[in-house]
């Protein structure tokens, strides 16, 4: 069996672990199946792979930390730890892309759908931080979702800039990444705070795993002008 059949088929295991956790309601099998997750996509990349670049570096390093700080589940202060990782580790995502953005003087069709995509975006966050604040049991971690939110807005803005100034393979990649991750972690406050629904957390989980996946191809693909024409 050729190297990356074997090591495609360890990522989907893994997912499986994960899936089959969350059916089963089993915490350990569940988290268990998303840090397994990485060492197949590690290796699958490996010669690929630039770790000489401290934004990859320290985003890898701190999802697979707040993954790692997940099996302490509700107890202590993990939750808002692992929160706080993932806070920092999107942050070095957007400074990345936003060292590949050459910006461009857009038209003004493309002025107005970023303002209103972005404030669209800003008016449905806060319907959102609204609601979830009545379910937060202290300050402390209330204003760690408004931080962690405001950055996935930051994530999103700086997206959108870079796919409508770049146009690049690259970019498509990003793009695709940021909006994996929002979706992702809606649906999983969808779970905590409000039911919990099977379907909702299969669906989250999955998403998930493809935002990762979607960073390491990211990562990996050189900046190349896409052949678009007329775009916008």
């Amino acid at each position: 069996m050729k190297q990356k059949v074997f090591l495609s088929l360890l990522a989907i295991t893994a997912m499986c672990v994960n899936v089959a956790g969350i059916v089963s309601d089993n915490f350990l099998l569940r988290k268990s199946g998303e840090i397994l997750f990485f060492f197949p996509l590690i290796f699958y990349y490996f010669k690929k792979i630039p770790f000489k670049n401290f934004n990859f570096s320290m985003f890898l390093g701190m999802a697979m930390a707040a993954t790692l700080i997940s099996f302490g589940g509700s107890i202590w202060y993990f939750e808002q730890i692992k929160l706080g990782l993932w806070l920092t580790s999107y942050f070095f995502l957007a400074r990345e892309a936003i060292g590949h953005t050459e910006y461009e003087r857009g038209s003004r069709f493309t002025t107005l759908y970023f303002m209103s995509i972005v404030g669209i975006y800003v008016y449905l966050l806060w319907g959102h931080i609204t609601e979830i604040e009545r379910n937060l049991g202290n300050d402390l971690a209330f204003w760690l979702y408004v931080i962690y939110y405001l950055n996935i807005l930051f994530i999103a803005i700086t997206a959108l800039v870079y796919y409508l100034n770049s146009f690049s393979k690259k970019s498509v990649f990003f793009i695709c990444l940021a909006l994996s991750f929002i979706f992702s972690d809606v649906l999983r406050d969808m779970e905590v705070f409000y039911f919990r629904d099977l379907s909702i957390e299969i669906v989250g989980t999955l998403i998930k795993f493809a935002a990762i996946k979607l960073v390491f191809l990211f990562f990996i693909t050189p900046e190349k002008k896409l052949r678009l024409l007329h775009l916008v």
